[in-house]
């Protein structure tokens, strides 16, 4: 038997579940199940890797989809691809090869 934990960043938001056969806990992580299964299993992210569960007033509750797009919408910008960045800098060249003749 094991104890089951989890983990939270600043805003509460749950970032970690695991279990003390593999993991010791830190002060600040919460103990959620005592003597439970060996493994902690409930599912944390979505299908774009975004935490699902927050403590709210010690418990966990789950994440609105407000949250969760307002969070997804805040998101920096993916990089370019490399094929993007062939096609600026070629364009980059030939502007410059244009401006020079």
């Amino acid at each position: 038997m094991a104890n089951h934990y989890e983990r939270t960043n600043e805003a509460g938001v749950i970032i970690l579940g695991f279990s003390d056969a593999f993991v010791q806990p830190l002060e600040t992580d919460i103990l959620v199940a005592e003597d439970a299964e060996r493994h902690y299993n409930p599912v944390l992210t979505n299908e774009r890797g975004q935490f699902l569960y927050h403590r709210m007033y010690g418990q966990r509750a789950e994440r609105t989809q407000e949250e969760l797009d307002a969070e997804w919408a805040a998101r920096p910008p993916d990089p370019p691809s490399m094929e993007e960045r062939q096609i600026a800098a070629e364009q980059a060249i030939l502007a410059i090869m244009e401006a020079l003749s």
